[in-house]
């Protein structure tokens, strides 16, 4: 019985020393699971296949957050930039997921949380779609 906390330890201390490189999902209709907190999304660089895209996200934090993906950048630099789906509000402990279907097209994508002023305080990341 004590090997098992040593292998926990282990695993953790393995699992801590992965740094924020990108997150692969491989799956052609994939579910991205978000942990959100204070000005934190993670994993923040994610690269997925073309096709369906199921946003699940999680608040580890204290206050409120979302998830909203938006297009990178505007093709006109004074508009908004275009939102394709966005989360409910997850309160501290909630999980939610987006609002509707979201399929996206290859290109790149900005995720976010678009509450209050979270995305400038760096709570926001990168959402690669590559072809089939």
């Amino acid at each position: 019985m004590r090997k098992l906390p040593a292998l926990l330890t282990l695993g953790a201390l393995a699992f801590a020393g992965c740094g924020s490189g990108p997150s692969y999902v491989r799956d052609q209709d994939a579910t991205l699971r978000l942990t959100l907190d204070e000005y934190r999304l993670r994993p923040e660089n994610i690269t997925v296949r073309a096709g369906r895209v199921h946003l699940v996200a999680r608040n580890v934090g204290r206050l409120t957050h979302n998830v909203a993906v938006e297009e990178w950048e505007p093709a006109d630099e004074d508009a908004e930039p275009r939102e394709y789906a966005r989360t409910d509000t997850a309160h501290p402990g909630e999980t939610v997921s987006e609002r509707g279907e979201l399929r996206l097209k290859p290109g790149k994508y900005r995720i976010l949380c678009t509450i209050g002023n979270h995305d400038d305080l760096g709570q926001y990341g990168e959402l690669k779609v590559t072809a089939k």
